[in-house]
């Protein structure tokens, strides 16, 4: 797969200081837009990819892109990162106490030596997200960007969806957002919550049987229960022709309206990376 390089002809870096920079690092690869603020629209967007088995070895890939991209030269206004790991968990707010977070993260993952756990509120959720990172992986980036927090890729996925439902209070909606080996499934009732999780897959099936069980424990219904895909899976897949044959309402994610996008992104697919276009301001 090759590397991505979308650039509007409206970028300036030496306007940089009315830009923000949205990151997502995954074993995937590391992934970056950038958005004019005044104008409400992204001009860049590129991806470099990675085809990673383990975690600790990010640092040196997301170096190298930092060494090599001239566009981390600029001074931005503002930064968000995401990172994407399937150790993670969520804690009700209600719940929550200080101090606790590796005993909330442990209890149901393997602990490794050499990471940081972090953690982040998802407001709307009203829950909090608790994940690990390579503790050298995180100290890199927050040198790099003292005053940013970095953040579990769900968050935008499950942010922004609750923020658009706000509107339709008993739609029952499932939106699965897809890794290389991985898919992050969230399932939402209108404005709330239902259910939130990451899974390995290695074929279609999996992936098919794990969200048709979703369905089934949940008492979805596969008539009236929107399936809304993200993330890197193509439009000829052959897992979007097997959702069709199960759930009715199948169909792929779209970008946000209320933002503008480079007539450049259009040689993309909407759905690929509307995660990341989806972070800047969806609290």
């Amino acid at each position: 797969m090759r590397d991505i390089c979308f650039i509007d002809k409206t970028f300036d870096s030496t306007q940089n200081n009315t830009y923000h920079l949205s990151v997502q690092i995954s074993l995937d690869g590391f992934y970056f837009s950038i958005l004019d603020i005044p104008k409400g629209k992204y001009v860049v967007l590129k991806g470099h990819h990675f085809f990673l088995k383990r975690a600790r070895l990010l640092l040196k890939h997301v170096r190298e892109v930092f060494e090599t991209d001239e566009m981390f030269s600029c001074n931005f206004k503002s930064v968000e990162i995401l990172y994407a790991t399937r150790k993670f968990t969520l804690v009700p707010q209600a719940f929550y106490s200080r101090g606790s977070l590796d005993k909330y993260l442990w209890f149901n993952n393997i602990q490794d030596r050499g990471y940081t756990v972090l953690k982040n509120l998802f407001p709307k959720a009203a829950c909090l997200c608790i994940f690990d990172i390579p503790q050298n992986l995180n100290e890199f980036l927050l040198a790099k960007f003292p005053k940013t927090e970095i953040k579990h890729s769900l968050y935008p996925l499950v942010e922004s969806v609750l923020k658009r439902n706000r509107a339709f209070p008993v739609k029952d909606q499932v939106h699965l957002n897809f890794f290389r080996e991985s898919f992050e499934i969230v399932v939402v009732n209108g404005p709330k919550l239902s259910c939130c999780n990451i899974f390995n897959y290695k074929t279609e099936r999996d992936i098919l049987y794990h969200v048709l069980f979703t369905f089934d424990q949940l008492k979805l219904s596969p008539e009236s229960t929107e399936l809304i895909l993200h993330g890197q899976l193509p439009q000829v897949s052959p897992v979007y022709h097997l959702f069709k044959k199960y759930v009715k309402m199948t169909s792929f994610a779209k970008l946000d309206n209320t933002f503008q996008y480079s007539y450049t992104f259009s040689l993309l697919p909407e759905h690929y990376y509307s995660s990341l276009l989806s972070i800047y301001k969806c609290e």
